[in-house]
Protein backbone atom coordinates (compact mmCIF):
# COMPACT_ATOMS: atom_id res chain seq x y z
CA UNK A 1 0.00 0.00 0.00
CA UNK A 2 2.98 2.01 0.67
CA UNK A 3 2.92 2.26 -3.35
CA UNK A 4 -0.58 3.30 -3.93
CA UNK A 5 -0.04 6.06 -1.31
CA UNK A 6 2.98 7.40 -3.19
CA UNK A 7 1.21 7.06 -6.51
CA UNK A 8 -1.88 9.30 -4.80
CA UNK A 9 0.25 11.74 -3.01
CA UNK A 10 2.26 12.30 -6.29
CA UNK A 11 -1.34 12.41 -8.02
CA UNK A 12 -2.71 14.87 -5.37
CA UNK A 13 0.79 16.81 -6.10
CA UNK A 14 0.45 17.02 -10.15
CA UNK A 15 -3.46 17.98 -9.24
CA UNK A 16 -2.78 20.69 -6.76
CA UNK A 17 0.46 21.86 -9.58
CA UNK A 18 -1.78 21.73 -11.96
CA UNK A 19 -4.68 23.73 -10.47
CA UNK A 20 -1.95 26.17 -9.03
CA UNK A 21 -0.99 26.46 -12.99
CA UNK A 22 -4.28 26.81 -14.09
CA UNK A 23 -5.14 29.25 -11.12
CA UNK A 24 -2.09 31.65 -12.25
CA UNK A 25 -2.85 31.36 -16.09
CA UNK A 26 -6.58 32.12 -15.38
CA UNK A 27 -5.26 35.21 -13.71
CA UNK A 28 -3.01 36.25 -16.09
CA UNK A 29 -5.67 35.79 -18.22
CA UNK A 30 -8.19 37.96 -16.78
CA UNK A 31 -5.52 40.40 -16.35
CA UNK A 32 -5.11 40.49 -20.11
CA UNK A 33 -8.96 40.84 -20.58
CA UNK A 34 -9.37 43.81 -17.94
CA UNK A 35 -6.40 45.33 -20.03
CA UNK A 36 -8.21 44.48 -23.70
CA UNK A 37 -11.34 45.89 -21.95
CA UNK A 38 -9.50 48.97 -20.73
CA UNK A 39 -8.50 49.35 -23.94
CA UNK A 40 -11.80 48.88 -26.15
CA UNK A 41 -13.18 51.71 -23.51
CA UNK A 42 -10.39 54.36 -23.84
CA UNK A 43 -10.71 53.34 -27.65
CA UNK A 44 -14.10 54.33 -27.71
CA UNK A 45 -13.68 57.19 -25.36
CA UNK A 46 -11.13 58.43 -27.67
CA UNK A 47 -13.32 58.00 -30.57
CA UNK A 48 -15.92 59.64 -29.07
CA UNK A 49 -13.63 62.67 -28.30
CA UNK A 50 -12.13 62.62 -31.80
CA UNK A 51 -16.06 63.33 -33.27
CA UNK A 52 -16.94 65.86 -30.61
CA UNK A 53 -13.60 67.76 -31.08
CA UNK A 54 -14.42 67.12 -35.26
CA UNK A 55 -17.69 68.50 -34.80
CA UNK A 56 -16.26 71.85 -32.75
CA UNK A 57 -13.56 72.53 -35.62
CA UNK A 58 -16.20 72.26 -38.17
CA UNK A 59 -18.71 74.56 -36.55
CA UNK A 60 -15.62 77.12 -35.83
CA UNK A 61 -14.52 77.23 -39.30
CA UNK A 62 -17.71 77.22 -40.51
CA UNK A 63 -18.08 80.70 -38.14
CA UNK A 64 -15.10 81.99 -39.42
CA UNK A 65 -16.12 81.41 -42.95
CA UNK A 66 -19.32 83.63 -42.00
CA UNK A 67 -17.30 86.07 -40.02
CA UNK A 68 -14.77 86.22 -43.39
CA UNK A 69 -17.84 87.31 -45.42
CA UNK A 70 -19.32 89.53 -42.96
CA UNK A 71 -16.08 90.94 -42.71
CA UNK A 72 -15.69 91.51 -46.44
CA UNK A 73 -19.67 92.77 -46.84
CA UNK A 74 -18.47 95.22 -44.14
CA UNK A 75 -14.99 96.50 -45.91
CA UNK A 76 -17.67 96.87 -49.02
CA UNK A 77 -19.85 99.40 -47.20
CA UNK A 78 -17.01 101.36 -45.17
CA UNK A 79 -15.52 101.94 -48.46
CA UNK A 80 -18.91 103.41 -50.24
CA UNK A 81 -19.46 105.68 -47.30
CA UNK A 82 -16.20 107.09 -46.89
CA UNK A 83 -17.14 107.84 -50.50
CA UNK A 84 -20.30 109.26 -50.01
CA UNK A 85 -18.18 111.23 -47.05
CA UNK A 86 -15.50 112.54 -49.34
CA UNK A 87 -18.28 113.42 -51.67
CA UNK A 88 -20.32 115.38 -49.18
CA UNK A 89 -17.02 117.09 -47.67
CA UNK A 90 -16.34 118.54 -51.27
CA UNK A 91 -19.60 119.95 -51.96
CA UNK A 92 -19.17 121.44 -48.51
CA UNK A 93 -16.30 123.04 -49.69
CA UNK A 94 -17.90 123.94 -52.62
CA UNK A 95 -20.69 125.61 -51.13
CA UNK A 96 -18.68 127.41 -48.41
CA UNK A 97 -16.55 128.82 -51.42
CA UNK A 98 -19.96 129.62 -52.90
CA UNK A 99 -21.07 131.43 -49.49
CA UNK A 100 -17.97 133.32 -49.76
CA UNK A 101 -17.69 134.76 -53.04
CA UNK A 102 -21.74 135.57 -52.37
CA UNK A 103 -20.59 137.24 -49.55
CA UNK A 104 -17.74 139.47 -51.51
CA UNK A 105 -20.65 140.31 -54.28
CA UNK A 106 -23.21 141.71 -51.54
CA UNK A 107 -20.22 143.57 -49.77
CA UNK A 108 -18.99 145.13 -53.33
CA UNK A 109 -22.26 145.87 -54.41
CA UNK A 110 -22.79 147.82 -50.68
CA UNK A 111 -19.60 150.03 -51.55
CA UNK A 112 -21.29 150.22 -54.87
CA UNK A 113 -24.19 151.66 -53.65
CA UNK A 114 -22.30 153.51 -50.84
CA UNK A 115 -20.33 155.04 -53.16
CA UNK A 116 -23.24 156.64 -55.33
CA UNK A 117 -25.03 157.51 -52.36
CA UNK A 118 -27.74 155.12 -52.54
CA UNK A 119 -29.02 154.24 -49.36
CA UNK A 120 -31.33 151.02 -49.99
CA UNK A 121 -34.82 151.44 -48.55
CA UNK A 122 -34.44 148.01 -46.70
CA UNK A 123 -31.51 145.46 -46.19
CA UNK A 124 -32.07 141.77 -46.92
CA UNK A 125 -33.12 140.69 -43.61
CA UNK A 126 -34.12 143.36 -42.73
CA UNK A 127 -38.15 144.57 -42.34
CA UNK A 128 -38.98 148.16 -43.35
CA UNK A 129 -40.76 150.05 -40.02
CA UNK A 130 -44.27 151.58 -40.48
Amino acid sequence: MTGEIWIAVVACIGALGSAAFTAAASRRTARVTEAVETSKVDAAAFDRARAIYESALQTLEEQSLKLRERMGELNQQLAHEQDASAEMRQQIRDLRAQVDLLEETVADLRLQLSKADIRPETEVGEVEAP
